[in-house]
């Protein structure tokens, strides 16, 4: 049997365990691992690589991190601020975390920062206001990985462009070119109608209860202990601001964040017993698991042959609609970092034999990256949200597909329209 074979069967397999729950889904994401090197799809130095990645140190110390700053009195004192000039109103507050987390989004390059740093506010104001963290987990999620650098020239990814038309010019696309404003013509209007979804429909589909344990209670915990010395409860604020301000001025990731971590607990802050405790590692081996996926589907090719299959079904179709919105179901469907990557091409030679400007399509792979939450494999918020929120993978697919759906056919409309065949 072949490894591309292999490894879809074991997607699947995953995917089935993932929805039963029976198997708590860290350590099913861990034996996925193992039997993809067990079977050759993966190398094995790949698979102990994904443990040591920078997105996972993030996270870890980004926990960390999140940790210092809910030991002081900060957390208490924005979520009673935030409680009375929203009135206590469920859509308010909802609405005011979702517009925060979208605007902390345009400078601070890091999903997974973003998410653990505006999820333990929620979390507060849930406990305040006494209903279940799984009505507002969620569209924080949604609003860290789908309303997050929508403006492109002031973000982390000014040069995407740049790197866009690098592709188009190698596989001979050279009749039209992406500026800076491209994607923002089509990603802020798409963002707008993101965050309206997020406040007003989401909710309605997002369970009054967990359906599984809250893992992320580490923060309960913390502020329930006596006050921090002064000086300890300015480090807390300090040391949480220093790495806002290195992410957002673009320094590595990992380093900042774990940097940021390892000065909580040598300062007191947090003890090591508290910082090991809300590092929150059922979500971080998730992460590797998945993750380790992704590489999988790319390494064996399953991902290529899959995204390959898409593109074949394309052959004499040239609405240009139905083009842009077939790339963005795969890149919705396929979606991790490695498989973007092979979409661009596929796109662009696809695009040229047909006589169709790349341009909309790739735009659209690229909106398809960040509206994917219907798996713990699009990216790593989805599994920090469902441990914080206690979503079941069913909940998350359900939920999931409805800002995917309407976001693919809002942004087909405006960039195949913007950009025709």
């Amino acid at each position: 049997m072949s490894p591309i074979v292999i490894c879809i069967a074991l997607f699947v397999v995953m995917l089935v365990l993932f929805f039963t729950n029976k198997i708590p889904m860290s350590f099913t994401a861990l034996a996925a691992m193992v039997a993809l090197v067990f079977f050759g799809c993966l190398d094995s130095s790949a698979a102990i690589a994904t443990f040591g990645s920078n997105t996972v140190i993030t996270m870890a110390s980004m926990f960390v991190v999140a940790a210092g700053l809910t030991r002081t009195q900060m957390i208490n004192n924005v979520t009673r601020l935030l409680y009375k000039v929203t009135e206590g109103s469920f859509t308010k507050v909802l609405a005011s975390y979702v517009v925060i987390t979208c605007i902390i989004g345009q400078f601070v390059p890091s999903i997974v920062a973003i998410f653990a740093l505006v999820h333990p506010l929620v979390q507060n104001m849930c406990d305040r206001m006494n209903i279940s963290p799984s009505k507002m987990m969620y569209p924080i999620a949604i609003a860290a990985v789908s309303t997050s650098f929508i403006i492109e020239p002031i973000g982390p990814y000014a040069a995407w462009y740049v790197t866009q038309n690098g592709y188009m010019e190698s596989y001979g696309w050279t009749s039209t070119q992406l500026n800076m404003w491209n994607e923002t013509a089509v990603f802020l209007p798409v963002g707008i109608v993101t965050i309206l979804l997020a406040i007003f429909v989401v909710p309605r589909f997002l369970p009054d209860q967990p359906e599984r344990p809250i893992t992320a209670i580490g923060g309960r915990k913390l502020q329930e202990q006596a006050p921090l010395s002064p000086v300890r409860e300015f480090l807390g604020y300090g040391v949480f601001v220093a790495v806002i301000l290195g992410l957002m001025l673009g320094y590595t990731s990992w380093q900042v964040t774990l940097i940021g971590a390892i000065v909580l607990v040598a300062s007191g802050v947090l003890t090591e017993r508290e910082a090991i405790e809300n590092m929150n590692m059922s979500t971080v081996l998730l992460y590797v698991g998945v993750s380790a996926f992704g590489t999988a589907l790319a390494q064996t090719g399953a991902a290529e042959m899959l995204a390959d299959v898409f593109s074949k079904m394309l052959d004499g179709i040239t609405n240009g609609y139905i083009v842009g919105f077939t790339f963005y179901v795969v890149g919705f469907l396929l979606y991790n970092r490695a498989v973007s990557t092979v979409l661009i091409p596929l796109v662009v030679i696809t695009c040229s034999s047909i006589g169709c400007d790349p341009r909309g399509p790739i735009i659209l792979v690229a909106l398809s990256t960040m509206s994917s939450l219907v798996t713990p494999m699009a990216t790593a918020v989805v599994p920090m949200a469902m441990n914080a929120g206690g979503y079941s993978a069913k909940t998350c697919l359900k939920v999931g597909l409805i800002p995917g759906v309407v976001r693919g056919i809002v942004g087909t409309l405006i960039a195949m329209t913007l950009y025709p065949m």
